[in-house]
């Protein structure tokens, strides 16, 4: 059987449960495009899911706008709390640090050496400095705050580019996030009509490849 948890959500003074698939749960918060109907166990929403209580449809209403379980469990989903085990987790943050360490050694070197540094002694870096790994976060968007955190433990060096993203304007927010991850936004503008937006961002030269492909698959360009 798939492993059920509880999501859970505290707002407008009220607690809200709902019961999830564990896996698709998981899958949603990393990004991927997972149905809100494959996520849900139970079509329900609770105030005590362990004491049987359910929501009232007023009560709905006034929170969430709505009484659609859809969109109150992304809501409850995307806001609130989903159960985990340490051991998953563990998993999560392992797998999000070891992307984050491989990318580091193809794009930064030691400005002592111009050489780059080992795979383990970057793990050691991110390790010793308590560097904050998100779970649910795409590595790709903790990539700058990493190397920050470890500068202090791991001297690193890279040179930078400037570039123009230009997205459709219905990728703002993802482009937006995924782009703080890798470097500096210097300034953003929408087009007159509405329908683009452009960034000038200044990115380690080893992200261009990175950044160029992630933005070609939402239909978007990237100019030097």
């Amino acid at each position: 059987m798939t492993e059920t948890v509880l999501a859970r959500l505290e707002k407008g003074g009220k607690k809200f449960e709902i019961v999830v698939n564990a896996d698709k749960a998981y899958q949603l918060l990393e990004g991927k495009k997972i149905p809100i109907s494959d996520v849900i166990a139970l079509e329900e929403v609770f105030t005590d899911f362990k004491k049987g209580q359910k929501a009232s449809k007023s009560d709905l209403n006034s929170v969430f706008g709505t009484t659609d379980i859809y969109k109150i469990a992304e809501i409850i989903i995307r806001e609130g709390e989903v159960q985990i085990t340490a051991e998953r987790r563990k998993k999560l943050q392992e797998e999000k640090m070891n992307w984050i360490a491989s990318f580091i050694q193809k794009n930064y070197v030691d400005p002592n050496t111009n050489a780059p540094h080992s795979l383990q002694r970057i793990i050691s870096a991110i390790k010793e400095s308590k560097a904050k790994i998100d779970p649910f976060k795409e590595p790709e968007r903790q990539v700058k705050d990493v190397v920050e955190q470890i500068r202090k433990y791991l001297p690193l060096k890279s040179s930078k580019i400037k570039i123009k993203v230009i997205v459709p304007a219905s990728s703002w927010s993802e482009v937006r996030g995924f782009l703080k991850g890798q470097g500096d936004i210097l300034s953003e503008k929408w087009s007159e009509d509405g329908s683009t937006v452009s960034f000038h961002v200044e990115i380690p030269v080893g992200a261009q490849m990175l950044v160029t492909e992630r933005i070609g698959k939402i239909g978007g360009r990237v100019e030097l």
